[in-house]
């Protein structure tokens, strides 16, 4: 991959390449599970209700994440309209500078094209679309610059993504722009674990990765195109995966989250009450050599490291096992 090009962009690798590609499989399914968890330069698997650690790999270690990004430029979007009480269904401009923009660009946006909010954030989750997290960033960060002035709105939109990571208790994080294209963004494993457990809390946001395909649709002087879009991650709807995001640039490396779910647990209360426990797991994997095989393993051992630790009774040793969070 080309520097500077992003996930969704195509390319034709030869015969030999694939071949390689095939031994490189037999050779992955050969090596012992601790092995293969060690693919990712770093790696975390947390369960998203009490946040615990259950498998990690330097998740401190600071790395660009490519289009993980994303998953703080939608963030902020909703809690902004949320916060407001606003329509995802209001339109933006797709502003002049897409045109200097590289990386995936699925639905072909050019400047003046008009977009909704609402598709402009299925796009940017389930296609990695740069262009339309650009699109997100200018328009709001035009609202937000109406309150609190600012350079350009792109900036203040990327301060206040920023300003979230801080609020989550992101210290090793620092976001240079919307879509994850800048060599100067980075972020951790653990740090991505707590933006994704916060954004889980949006029944939006879960229901949009959630998704196999959308039908999206923008208005080009006065024509509306439609296109269906499909999601980049390739592990959703299988092994209990209900959501995450992909990213993927020649600096960062193959990047993953992934959000695994399994029933709900119920458990016995004093008085004949019941108790509902979320199965969640959160995985985040960081310069990875193989995400989705990677991701593979990291489900199986993950759910073996739950159903150890809840055969214990829950113990926790030391307060490092947990994932720090801000409370609700």
């Amino acid at each position: 991959m080309k520097p500077g090009l992003s996930e969704s962009q195509p390319h034709h690798p030869g015969r030999i390449a694939v071949h390689c590609l095939a031994i490189l499989q037999v050779c992955w399914l050969a090596l012992p599970t601790n092995l293969q968890a060690q693919s990712s330069a770093s790696y975390i698997v947390v369960d998203a209700t009490q946040k615990k650690i259950l498998l990690e790999g330097e998740p401190d270690r600071k790395l660009p994440v490519a289009s993980l990004t994303k998953v703080a430029t939608a963030t902020v979007a909703m809690d902004w309209v949320d916060a407001r009480k606003g329509d995802r269904s209001e339109m933006m401009t797709v502003p002049y500078s897409v045109s200097s923009l590289g990386g995936a660009n699925p639905l072909g946006l050019a400047p003046g094209d008009q977009i909704s909010l609402r598709d402009a954030l299925y796009s940017a989750l389930l296609a990695s679309d740069n262009a339309c997290a650009l699109t997100i960033a200018d328009h709001i960060g035009r609202e937000m610059m109406q309150r609190t002035g600012g350079p350009d709105p792109v900036s203040v939109f990327v301060t206040q993504m920023n300003a979230l990571a801080a609020t989550q208790g992101m210290s090793r994080t620092r976001f240079a722009d919307p879509h994850g294209l800048s060599a100067n963004g980075y972020s951790t494993a653990k740090d991505l674990a707590r933006l994704m457990i916060y954004a889980m809390r949006n029944a939006s946001f879960n229901f949009i990765c959630s998704q196999q395909t959308r039908r999206v649709a923008y208005v080009r002087q006065g024509q509306s195109m439609a296109f269906d879009i499909k999601t980049t991650n390739q592990l959703l709807g299988q092994m209990g995966v209900d959501g995450g995001k992909t990213g993927s640039t020649a600096k960062a490396g193959e990047c993953l989250i992934l959000t695994v779910r399994k029933p709900d647990r119920i458990s016995d209360l004093p008085g004949g009450m019941k108790r509902r426990v979320p199965y969640r797991l959160v995985i985040v994997e960081l310069a990875s050599s193989d995400r989705f095989g990677q991701g593979r393993m990291l489900i199986q051992q993950g759910w073996n490291a739950y159903e150890n630790w809840l055969a214990s009774g829950l113990v926790v040793k030391d307060a490092k096992e947990m994932l720090t969070t801000p409370t609700r």
